[in-house]
C-alpha cells in the first residue's frame, strides 16, 4: 500500500506544480478521475437503478424461499440473469471512490504534517478554505451532505411507482419481521448517509469535503442522465406547490 500512496503523492505534487494551488489541484485530479471512470460509474449507476427496480420481485423471493437458502440464492441468481443485472456492479466505483479518499488523506496527514516535506512549498489556500483544516464555515460540509441527500433521493424510485408498489404491498400478505426492518433500515440510511457525511467533513481536512462534493456532483449529473430526477420529484413538487408553482 505505500508504494500506492507514493505514486498517489507524486501525482499530487506534479498537479501542485501546474496549477500553484493544492485545492484546484485536487479539483483537477477529481474531475480528470471522474472522467477516467465514467463507463464505469455510468455502467454502476445503470446496475444500481435496475437493482431498485427489481427490489419488490426480491422480496417476493425472500418470502417464497425464507426457509430455504440456496433455493433464494438461485432465485435471485435467475432473476439477475433475466434481467442482465450484475449486482456487484454497483459497488466497484463507491470501492474506488473510498480508496482515493483514503489516499487523499493519508497525503494530508502524513505528507503535508511530515517535517521533512518542508522544502516542498506547498499554496494550501483555496477560496476562503486551507485544505489542510476543516471548513470552520461549514459551507463545504453542508453541501458534502446536501449533494449526498440529493443523490440518494434521485436514486430512488418515481414517485409514481413508489405509490403502485404502496398499493401493490395493500394487497399482498403481510411480510416477515426481517422485511419491514429492512425497509425501515433503508429509510433510514437515506437521512443517516448526509447527516454522517457532514460530521466527517467537519472533522477531518477540508480538502477531503471538497474531493467529496466535486465526485457528488459528477454522480448527480449521471444519475440524472440516466434515471432522471427519480424520487427527488416528490419533494421538489412539494417545494413548487409550497412556493406557488407547478409540478413537475
Amino acid at each position: 500500500m505505500s508504494w500506492l500512496t507514493d505514486i498517489f503523492t507524486f501525482v499530487m505534487i506534479q498537479l501542485h506544480g501546474l496549477t500553484g494551488s493544492l485545492g484546484l489541484s485536487i479539483v483537477v485530479f477529481t474531475v480528470v478521475l471522474r472522467g477516467i471512470l465514467y463507463p464505469l460509474t455510468k455502467s454502476s449507476q445503470v446496475a444500481m437503478n435496475k437493482m431498485r427496480v427489481l427490489q419488490p420481485e426480491l422480496e417476493k423471493l425472500k418470502n417464497k424461499h425464507k426457509k430455504d437458502p440456496k433455493a433464494l440464492q438461485a432465485a435471485q441468481l435467475a432473476l439477475y440473469q433475466q434481467h442482465k443485472v450484475n449486482p456487484i456492479a454497483g459497488c466497484i466505483p463507491q470501492v474506488v471512490q473510498l480508496v482515493i479518499l483514503i489516499f487523499l488523506y493519508r497525503f494530508f496527514i502524513d505528507f503535508l504534517s511530515h517535517t521533512d516535506t518542508q522544502s516542498i512549498v506547498m499554496n494550501t489556500q483555496f477560496l476562503w478554505l486551507d485544505v489542510r483544516f476543516p471548513d470552520s464555515t461549514y459551507v463545504l460540509p453542508v453541501l458534502a451532505g446536501a449533494s449526498q441527500f440529493l443523490l440518494s433521493l434521485m436514486m430512488m424510485p418515481k414517485e409514481e411507482a413508489s405509490k403502485a408498489n404502496e398499493k401493490k404491498k395493500k394487497q399482498e400478505p403481510p411480510k416477515s419481521g426481517m422485511a419491514d426492518m429492512g425497509q425501515t433500515m433503508q429509510k433510514q440510511m437515506l437521512f443517516m448517509m448526509p447527516i454522517l457525511t457532514v460530521f466527517i467533513a467537519l472533522q477531518f481536512p477540508s480538502g477531503l469535503a471538497l474531493y467529496w462534493v466535486i465526485t457528488t456532483l459528477f454522480s448527480l449529473v449521471q444519475q440524472y442522465k440516466i434515471g432522471g430526477i427519480g424520487g427527488a420529484e416528490k419533494y421538489i413538487n412539494k417545494a413548487k406547490v409550497f412556493l406557488g408553482g407547478q409540478k413537475i
